[in-house]
């Protein structure tokens, strides 16, 4: 039996979960109230500003740097063939879709770790264009030097049009979260 959870503490002093979370009988609503919603909504948005991310790369390769559109998938298929020019075969386009979408959902979740701090939207809209700009760092810029070379690598993604693929995917993540923002920072009745 499911049944909403009330705006009043309960006897244990814990906040109820929000009211528009589904809290099953015997379940304690606390902490863990809602994180299945949680972790799907993160999941949801992690692909969705994943896909637009690689919707971008792929146009941007066609348009402006006369590539065929999989280049980006074949980009990212070098972190598991470890190659030093990525190999425009099925099997490596594939790699690089899986590994793409898997980080994209990753790093959806990731961004749920920060929403709690952002407090209204303005805040939100922030830290999800920092949060981009982070990964960006870390992906490109540190593991890119050490690890992953072809990110660095003159023939391989430009990087100012990378810095602003990392921008759009954290500000494309921020639309799913718009609501959670307010309900986690809401005072308690």
């Amino acid at each position: 039996m499911e049944t909403r959870s009330a705006g009043a503490r309960t006897a244990m002093g814990q906040r109820p979960a929000p009211a528009d979370t589904v809290v099953t009988e015997g379940q304690a609503p606390g902490f863990f109230a809602g994180l299945g919603q949680t972790f799907a909504r993160a999941v949801v948005a992690g692909l969705f500003a994943g896909l637009l991310f690689l919707l971008s790369q792929m146009g941007w390769a066609v348009e402006n740097l006369d590539k065929p559109a999989i280049a980006p998938l074949l980009d990212i298929s070098t972190v598991f063939s470890r190659d030093e020019l990525p190999a425009a075969t099925p099997a490596n386009a594939i790699i690089g879709l899986v590994t793409h979408l898997s980080l994209s959902m990753f790093f959806g979740i990731a961004f749920t770790m920060v929403v709690p701090l952002l407090r209204n939207t303005a805040l939100l809209v922030l830290g999800g264009l920092a949060f981009g700009l982070v990964l960006y760092v870390v992906n490109i810029q540190l593991l890119g030097r050490t690890v992953f070379e072809w990110f660095t690598n003159p023939n391989g993604p430009p990087q100012i049009a990378e810095i602003f693929f990392h921008a759009e995917f954290g500000l494309l993540l921020v639309p799913f979260f718009i609501g959670a923002a307010q309900r986690v920072r809401a005072p308690a009745a």
